[in-house]
C-alpha cells in the first residue's frame, strides 16, 4: 500500500478521565509524519465533561455511549465507525497514554513487510519513564501464566530487537483495517480483561503475526481507570482468565489449567476473607461461579467501593 494513502482510525476510549485523556489527545496532535482520524467513545461519562473534550479537540469525533459498556464494546462502536469512514489501518490507544511524534511511523513500516499483522511499541512508565511497562507479551501455556516481557525493568536497550510476540497489549495496538474485519472486534463476553488477549490469540488463528517494534515508543500512567484491588476487577479477572483459558488453551493443558485457576481464584477469596476484605471475596467467587453457568458480559454485582471500568495490565 502507498504510505501516502495511509489513514489511521484511532480509537480513544474515556471513562470519566477527562484530564488523562485530554493529555492524550494533545499528544497525538504532535503526530505530522501521519494522516490521523480520532474518534474518541465516551463510555457514559458526565456530560458536561465531554462537551469540554469535544469543544478543545474538533478535530476529534467524538461518539457518546449512554452507559459505560465496557472497554471490549467501547472500542468495538471505535472500529465500526473507523470501518464507515473507510481508514486504512485502526490504532488503538488507552486514554491514559502519551505517545512520541514519530511514534506510528516504524509501526506502519512493520505492517507494509510481511512479517505481521498486528503490531505495538516499546511502551515505558509514567512519570518514570525510564522504566518499561511492556515489550511484547507472551503466554506460558503449561502454567496459565501471561506476562509482559521488561515489565519493571529499567531500559538499557535490553529490548530494543523487534521480535514475534503472543500478545500485543490493547493499550496501543495497531493492525491493518481488512485484519480487524477479518478477526472480528474485540469479544464482549469479557467486557474487561482478556479481551485483548483473545483478540491477538485468533488474529494468530488466521495466520497473522503479532510484532513488538521498538523503535516505537509511548508511555503508560498504568491503570489510571481501574484501581487495582478493586471487587470489580476482581471478578472480571477470576472469571474472564477461565474463559480465556476454554477458548484458547491448548486441549491437553485446558482441563489442567481450568482446574487449577479455579482451585487458586477460591483460595484467594478465601485469603481475601480472612483479611475482612468481604466484597472482594465475593466478586472472585461470583467470578468462578458465573464462568461455569455460562454468565458473562458486565459484573451483576454492586460492590460498597466504586470501581472504574478500563484497567490494561494482564498479568499474572
Amino acid at each position: 500500500m502507498n504510505q501516502h494513502r495511509e489513514l489511521v482510525g484511532v480509537v480513544v476510549l474515556n471513562w470519566n478521565q477527562e484530564q488523562d485523556t485530554s493529555e492524550c489527545l494533545e499528544s497525538l496532535r504532535l503526530v505530522r509524519d501521519q494522516p490521523l482520524r480520532v474518534f474518541l467513545v465516551d463510555n457514559g461519562s458526565t456530560p458536561d465533561s465531554v462537551d469540554r473534550l469535544e469543544r478543545r479537540f474538533p478535530e476529534a469525533t467524538v461518539i457518546r455511549l449512554g452507559e459505560n459498556r465496557g472497554f471490549a464494546a467501547g472500542n468495538n462502536v471505535g472500529i465500526e465507525r473507523a470501518f464507515q469512514e473507510g481508514v486504512s489501518h485502526i490504532l488503538l490507544l488507552n486514554n491514559d497514554t502519551l505517545v512520541e511524534a514519530g511514534f506510528l511511523a516504524p509501526m506502519l513500516e512493520v505492517l507494509r513487510g510481511d512479517r505481521a499483522g498486528v503490531v505495538g511499541p516499546k511502551i515505558y512508565h509514567h512519570p518514570d519513564v525510564t522504566r518499561l511497562w511492556f515489550a511484547g507479551g507472551m503466554i506460558d501455556w503449561r502454567t496459565g501464566r501471561q506476562w509482559h516481557l521488561g515489565a519493571g525493568e529499567i531500559d538499557h536497550g535490553q529490548w530494543d530487537n523487534p521480535r514475534e510476540v503472543d500478545y500485543i497489549t490493547a493499550c496501543c495496538l495497531l493492525a491493518p483495517a481488512r485484519v480487524f474485519r477479518e478477526v472480528g472486534g474485540l469479544d464482549e463476553r469479557y467486557f474487561i480483561y482478556f479481551e485483548e488477549t483473545d483478540w491477538n490469540l485468533r488474529a494468530r488463528q488466521r495466520g497473522y503475526r503479532c510484532w513488538y517494534e521498538p523503535k516505537s515508543r509511548m508511555f503508560h500512567k498504568v491503570s489510571q481507570a481501574m484501581k487495582g484491588g478493586s471487587p470489580t476487577a476482581d471478578y472480571y479477572y477470576a472469571r474472564n482468565r477461565l474463559l480465556l483459558f476454554l477458548d484458547h488453551a491448548p486441549m491437553l493443558c485446558r482441563p489442567f489449567l481450568l482446574a487449577l485457576y479455579t482451585l487458586r481464584s477460591m483460595r484467594f477469596a478465601w485469603t481475601q476473607r480472612r483479611r475482612g476484605l468481604h466484597d472482594n471475596a465475593r466478586a472472585v467467587t461470583r467470578g468462578v461461579l458465573d464462568f461455569y453457568a455460562g454468565r458473562f458480559g458486565r459484573c451483576p454485582l454492586q460492590f460498597n467501593r466504586v470501581p472504574a471500568m478500563q484497567p490494561r495490565e494482564h498479568t499474572g
